[in-house]
């Protein structure tokens, strides 16, 4: 079972059981490899949900609308069969994926989902804030991460077409929908008598090809872009507004995220958030995306988070979101008392701890 958040876990991602599979479209003469004997010229289709098709300029189909697409343009150029040797002839195809950023109705619907401006710049105040200790579980978290919306942006929600890897975890995913069943089904048994309905309504527009690919893609992509803004320093100082690889991180929006995610499990951008961790869990299970950042103790190097038999728990520490194992922070946190009359400090960067937060491993 994976995390949903810590110490809490979600259910395993996946679509819901059940779901009706999709066309890719009708078939099209066009496309068959033989165009009177000659040699078929390259076309462009754009597979539809609903099948939707006109003839494209210049010969091939196209559908109605990006928004109602699987988010990919197949560049399929067919050789005759006397040239391949086949009745039939043959067909190879590229994979030119759509962003859903450019999508007017994404666009629309991620709107509705992100947090005000003012909630975007006072992420680093609420990193440290009384109200994050007295509820920590209303903050997404992954052991390891400064930021688990940065991480989930990093690794599902680079531009497509620019990661190689992600475009086919994507495409992955929109082919196994199945995979989504269980998890679906747990969440909306979970939810409030008087959710259960809208929650069921959003999982089956969620878990189909179109869902994946525009509104779930569509999340990891607005993280990334999220992450990238122009940094807003918090007032407090505590953003760190420049990343171990030296590039610029608006470290406030990233925190805004994750608390935006965590603060209202059944609302929708937390069922979404959710699912896309579960996903992106699921990919690095299957080797689809790049494995989990090595999880090291700062304070005696302890590297066995992600290993089976490992530390079991782990803290967060705040405001500047570094970890340690719980067993080596409790002892620092001691040392500190005696060797530096109570000062509390990071192990990691120096700065003043206000407190930590523990998180489990999952089983």
């Amino acid at each position: 079972m994976e995390p949903r958040r810590f110490p809490q876990r979600a259910p395993r991602g996946g679509g819901l059981r059940g779901s009706a599979s999709h066309s890719r479209g009708p078939s099209d003469p066009a496309h068959d490899g033989r165009r009177g004997g000659r040699r078929a010229e390259p076309v462009i289709k754009k597979f539809d949900l609903f099948d939707h098709f006109e003839d494209a300029p210049g010969g091939g189909t196209i559908f109605h609308g990006i928004p109602h697409g699987w988010g990919q343009r197949i560049a399929a150029s067919a050789t005759a069969g006397a040239t391949s040797g086949s009745e039939t002839g043959t067909a190879s195809t590229e994979v030119l994926p759509i962003d859903p950023l450019s999508c007017p109705m994404v666009k629309e619907w991620l709107s509705s989902l992100r947090p005000s401006p003012a909630q975007l710049q006072a992420g680093a105040d609420f990193i440290g804030s009384a109200e994050l200790k007295a509820n920590p579980e209303c903050l997404m978290r992954c052991v390891g991460e400064v930021s688990a919306s940065k991480m989930l942006g990093d690794k599902a929600g680079p531009p497509p077409g620019e990661d190689e890897a992600a475009d086919s975890a994507w495409m992955f995913l929109a082919n196994n929908l199945q995979l989504f069943a269980q998890g679906a089904d747990e969440v909306v048994a979970a939810a409030p008598e008087d959710r259960k309905e809208d929650v069921a309504t959003l999982l089956a527009k969620l878990f189909t090809p179109r869902g994946i690919l525009f509104h779930l893609r569509g999340l990891a992509r607005e993280l990334w872009r999220a992450a990238r803004e122009a940094p807003q320093p918090a007032a407090g100082g505590s953003a760190m507004d420049v990343d171990a690889g030296g590039g610029s991180i608006n470290w406030s929006a990233c925190w805004a995220w994750d608390r935006h995610i965590g603060k209202e499990p059944f609302s929708e951008v937390g069922i979404v958030g959710d699912f896309l961790l579960s996903a992106v869990a699921m990919l690095i299970r299957r080797g689809l995306l790049e494995t989990w950042r090595e999880t090291v103790c700062p304070i005696d190097q302890h590297r066995d988070y992600f290993e089976e038999g490992g530390t079991v728990k782990w803290v967060s520490i705040h405001p500047c979101m570094h970890w340690a194992c719980a067993r080596c922070a409790k002892k620092w946190k001691a040392w500190c008392r005696e060797k530096r009359e109570g000062r509390f400090t990071c192990p990691v960067c120096n700065g003043e701890i206000a407190f930590t937060v523990p998180a489990f491993r999952p089983e």
